[in-house]
């Protein structure tokens, strides 16, 4: 069973499109063998740059640089938005993910005033751009 969605998951179910747009965000998605396999969305926090959010990647695509290229392609676009940094939040039991995160270069840091920090967020890191 999973945990309940909390106000800002809703309100991103409700209208994803102008949820990242709207913050001067993007969604970006990963294909492999013409299908969809990841998904990742950015939004934008102002003068501190930006900030990466649900990044999903399918089993059947782990191990094949889509979760890295997708990080990326989040890292690019913040870049070209200005930056200066690229933020994200996560939590302890996602130590697959944290470990591609500090091999792309983040580390720990604390929020900027512009980030929503979750209840259920125990990491933040960052990684300029």
């Amino acid at each position: 069973m999973g945990r309940s969605p909390e106000p800002e998951d809703l309100a991103i179910m409700r209208d994803p499109a102008t949820y990242y747009r709207g913050t001067g965000g993007e969604a970006f998605l990963a294909t492999l063998d013409n299908k969809t396999v990841g998904a990742v969305a950015v939004k934008g926090l102002g003068a501190s740059g930006c900030e990466f959010c649900k990044l999903v990647v399918t089993d059947s695509a782990r191990g094949h640089g889509a979760g890295r290229a997708l990080v990326q392609q989040c890292l690019d676009f913040c870049a070209a938005q200005g930056g200066p940094a690229l933020y994200l939040q996560s939590f302890n039991a996602l130590d697959v993910a944290l470990g591609l995160y500090a091999r792309m270069g983040f580390e720990h840091v604390a929020p900027p005033p512009e980030m929503a920090v979750l209840a259920r967020t125990e990491v933040i890191m960052a990684k300029p751009v």
